[in-house]
């Protein structure tokens, strides 16, 4: 899914406008409270928000112009593309943006790929979009890491996990217009945790599944105001999470942010500490589709290529500083 194209040459102009502003403006790896955060409007009941300016690694191979979601793997960064493009993994230079190696699934086809995930042993990629909400076919392949690293067996063979949520009864047809949309999701102990994409209210639920080959019915978990619509997810090895997303900001504007969730029991991750970082205009960043710990306290962010009228963004991926926060 792309951000809505601005056909206005005034918008344009605004928008070239305030991205220069940006440029002008922006500091590498730099943290700063907010209007909202520095108490003046700030409802005490709320968490903590801060503004946050990503640093920029690199632009990425136009092949990738549709990432959808990172993992890191000893070191080696690894993305997809979305929906309608070939069935494939793409390991990508963490310096230059250059696609390094392309691996085909041969039992698959790329419906709406929206994340990827992994446990020691495999790899997980979500097909799993529904844009429209009327998807009966959302499933999780699974991928082993052997099958992977050999160089010697490309195209790799996915397993199938198949879902569905226990609260959806709609199924019409609806573009952006459903709260069973989903794009983010990650592992932990033999699970897989999924948080979906609500169009409607701007939250996200989380719901849990089983990480074997099989067919499920989630099992919800809980709700949190994510105040956006959230395109991945990624825990590191202390447990700390974080949830990427984008939001509309008014008219054709979309702001980019992220959440840091900490301190939590058990798999009731809303209950912890929530810090909300607002990473910046998607006609700076483009739009916010992917997000893995890269160590303890970096993250690495990758963004769609989008249009906005007259200003075209290439995909890129930049670098998030979290020492402060966790």
């Amino acid at each position: 899914m792309s951000v809505p194209k601005i056909s206005s040459l005034l918008i344009c102009c605004l928008a070239f406008a305030c991205l220069s502003f940006v440029r002008s403006n922006a500091q590498t790896d730099t943290i700063a409270k907010n209007s909202v955060a520095d108490g003046s409007n700030l409802n005490p009941a709320s968490p903590e928000q801060f503004s946050y300016k990503p640093h920029l690694v690199a632009k990425l191979d136009k092949e990738i112009n549709e990432t959808s979601g990172l993992i890191s793997i000893n070191g080696q960064l690894w993305t997809i593309n979305d929906g309608g493009n070939p069935a494939r993994l793409f390991q990508i230079d963490t310096t230059t943006g250059k696609i390094l190696r392309k691996i085909t699934v041969a039992n698959a086809v790329n419906t709406d790929w929206e994340g990827i995930t992994q446990d020691d042993s495999s790899i997980y990629i979500g097909d799993f979009g529904n844009n429209y909400g009327n998807r009966k076919d959302l499933h999780i392949l699974k991928i082993t890491k052997s099958d992977l690293f050999n160089h010697d067996n490309d195209p790799v063979e996915a397993g199938f996990i198949y879902f569905s949520y226990p609260d959806q009864n709609d199924f019409n047809r609806t573009p952006n217009a459903t709260n069973f949309d989903c794009e983010a999701f990650f592992c932990l102990n033999d699970s897989l945790h999924i948080f979906s994409k609500n169009w409607l209210d701007l939250k996200t639920r989380h719901y849990v599944i089983p990480s074997k080959p099989g067919s499920y019915e989630a099992i919800f978990v809980e709700e949190f105001e994510a105040d956006g619509l959230i395109t991945d997810a990624s825990i590191n090895e202390q447990g700390n999470i974080v949830l990427l997303g984008y939001k509309n900001t008014g008219g054709k504007f979309w702001h980019c942010f992220c959440w840091l969730l900490s301190d939590y029991g058990g798999s009731r991750f809303f209950d912890g500490n929530t810090i909300r970082l607002e990473l910046g205009s998607a006609s700076h960043l483009g739009q916010s589709e992917g997000i893995v710990f890269s160590n303890e306290n970096t993250a690495l962010l990758s963004s769609e290529s989008i249009r906005i009228g007259c200003l075209h963004r290439q995909a890129k991926l930049f670098r998030i500083n979290l020492s402060k926060y966790f």
